[in-house]
């Protein structure tokens, strides 16, 4: 799943929790709708991560010379990965 594609189907889910959120505090049912308020600023917070991702990749490869595709190299993604670290450090 690109990033893109992410991003809508997490506009997707704000809408819906949003509609529920909404019939929740219609119906007068306020435990739900604290719930379902909690629900759509998690997935705010989530859709806000992930454009700030996308902003920063697009950064990194407006930022990357032409040379990799020169080479035939295919770029790294970014983060791709901590490298392996030794559970416990001998003295």
């Amino acid at each position: 799943m690109t990033l893109r594609d992410e991003i809508v189907a997490l506009r997707d889910r704000i809408a819906k929790a949003e509609s529920d959120r909404d019939t929740w505090r219609a119906s007068g049912n306020q435990e739900k709708y604290i719930e379902g308020y909690g629900v759509v600023e998690a997935l705010e917070l989530r859709l806000e991560q992930l454009r700030r991702e996308g902003l920063r990749a697009s950064r990194k490869d407006s930022a990357r010379p032409p040379v990799c595709a020169l080479l035939g190299g295919e770029p790294q993604p970014a983060g791709g990965g901590l490298p392996d670290v030794p559970e416990k450090v001998k003295p």
